[in-house]
């Protein structure tokens, strides 16, 4: 029973959130969630955050869904349930706010990998620190797969599988997302404990 509870505590976040993507998914809520352009720019600011909880599909979903079980296994330990909420919520407002400011030509979209790649960078980074290469190796391979996709397009047959077509500018700004919140988190961290350690004294 204390194992299983353990195992729930450290998977809650990437379990509620699961279950909160069906659900939207099972009520067809993605016509009024879904990030439009033209419909934030006439006051569905909610579309901003929303556009990365809704999917083009049941195999859309279930494909963002087993990607972020796979990041949460690999970075648990590192972002913990308070960060993980904190980050899913900034990535999905760096996407929605990146795709306004700096891609007009992509009137909507929708899904959640682009949150997925800000959680994956912000787990790298955390482990800079304790396994530089490791780390290291991660951000290249993720850097790989975005520059390959802005500059070729997604893989052949991608578009058909998913239902639509994939929007690799909303994984360059999750990814920045994700970044820019760690860096800045760590940061606060240390000042933070500057001014403690000053205060001791």
């Amino acid at each position: 029973m204390i194992a299983l509870r353990r195992v729930l505590r450290v998977w809650r976040l990437p379990l509620l959130l699961a279950a909160l993507l069906v659900a939207l998914q099972a009520l067809g809520l993605r016509d009024a969630l879904e990030y439009r352009r033209a419909a934030v720019l006439h006051g569905q600011l909610w579309r901003l955050l929303t556009g990365s909880l809704v999917h083009l599909g049941w195999v859309h979903l279930l494909r963002d869904l087993a990607g972020l079980f796979l990041i949460w296994g690999l970075f648990a330990p590192r972002l913990g349930e308070r960060t993980g909420l904190a980050l899913v919520l900034a990535c999905a407002m760096a996407v929605g706010l990146g795709l306004l400011a700096f891609s007009p030509q992509i009137a909507w979209y929708v899904g959640i990998s682009g949150v997925l790649f800000g959680l994956f960078c912000a787990g790298a980074l955390l482990e800079w620190r304790k396994r530089p290469l490791y780390a290291g190796a991660l951000l290249l391979g993720m850097a790989a797969v975005i520059g390959w996709t802005l500059h070729a397009g997604a893989l052949p047959g991608e578009a058909r599988d998913l239902g639509g077509a994939v929007v690799p500018q909303a994984h360059l700004y999750g990814a920045l997302g994700g970044a820019a919140f760690i860096l800045l988190r760590q940061g606060w961290l240390r000042l933070r404990a500057m001014r403690g350690a000053g205060e001791g004294r």
